[in-house]
């Protein structure tokens, strides 16, 4: 069986150097049959590297798709129909993989058993991980792997394109949405479609992926009224599913005709204060599990992040803002 890597890239050429690099290093790298980059339309030095790329000496076929911008499910897609192995691995062009990536999911396809294989992604250790970052992996929306109950049937909403492998067949069956612009809730919305076909998702840590990706609560917050339109699209594709509005928080945002700002400006001085004051996890290791503070700061984010989300659902659906 072989494993073709699809790595979706706009304008960030060495961080993809070190992800492909990072697959040239795999244990077992005859069993990559190629890596296909899908390029998003780059307008940078990218480019340049793009072009010199296939010439070095790669242990398996490296191949260049330059595609016009349309975001990175489209680009994807595109990746999945150029692709030649039997099994399609994701992967993000900011990510490293461990050694025994390529392994652990060819591993996890070794049943027979048509399913797809998530792998363990957390950040790159040379990163500081801010309370932020630390909260996005033990609470927050990204990565939470704390919440899979059954490793053998994660749901839908794991379909974390960072680092899963499926069956290239039903990729093509069922490819990504194009319609959502941008990497948000794409990759959950074909996670959904595949678990309404019956295909399951089994969590596999052991493939290791390293995500070379800080990012700062503010600027994730400014972004979250656009997830919100994103939310709302994926919600307006599967309009009978009530599990899902609700899962997607269009009820809460129908339901919100007023806000507390005590609420929302009590919320933001906690994050103010406990941020400056937890530091980073790696200069201060214990500092996140301090006795209440954890829990306070966690819960702050959760407020002004589903409050940001909901004001975004609320513009989609041409509502008076709250």
């Amino acid at each position: 069986m072989k494993l073709s890597v699809v790595i979706p890239t706009f304008e960030r050429h060495e961080k993809l150097e070190a992800c492909v690099a990072s697959l040239a290093t795999q244990e077992n790298v005859t069993a990559i049959s190629d890596v296909v980059i899908a390029d998003d339309g780059s307008q940078n030095d990218t480019t340049a590297w793009l072009e010199a790329a296939p010439r070095r000496d790669w242990p398996f076929s490296l191949r260049i798709l330059r595609l016009r911008h349309r975001g990175p499910a489209a680009a994807r897609n595109a990746g999945v129909r150029a692709a030649k192995g039997e099994l399609v691995a994701f992967t993000g062009d900011d990510c490293r993989l461990a050694p025994g990536w390529v392994k652990t999911h060819l591993l996890g396809h070794a049943t027979g058993t048509a399913r797809s294989v998530l792998g363990h992604t957390t950040w790159l250790p040379a990163l500081e991980v801010t309370p932020f970052m630390h909260y996005q992996e033990n609470g927050g929306s990204q990565f939470a792997y704390g919440r899979i109950a059954d490793p053998d049937h994660t749901g839908w909403r794991f379909y974390y394109t960072t680092n899963i492998s499926t069956p290239r067949h039903l990729l093509l069956e069922h490819p990504f949405e194009e319609r959502f612009p941008a990497a948000r809730y794409e990759d959950m919305e074909l996670g959904w479609r595949l678990d309404r076909a019956g295909h399951k998702i089994c969590y596999r840590p052991e493939a290791l992926a390293w995500h070379d990706h800080p990012i700062g609560f503010e600027s994730f917050r400014a972004r979250c009224p656009e997830y919100g339109e994103y939310a709302t699209l994926f919600h307006q594709l599967h309009p009978e599913d009530e599990a899902l509005a609700q899962a997607l928080g269009i009820r809460d945002a129908e339901d919100c005709d007023q806000v507390f700002p005590p609420a929302i400006e009590a919320a933001k001085q906690v994050v103010l204060e406990l941020e400056e004051s937890l530091g980073t996890a790696d200069r201060a290791p214990a500092a996140f599990g301090v006795r209440g503070a954890e829990e306070l700061l966690h819960a702050s984010y959760r407020l002004l992040i589903h409050h940001a989300l909901v004001t975004g659902i609320r513009k989609a659906l041409s509502l008076p803002l709250a």
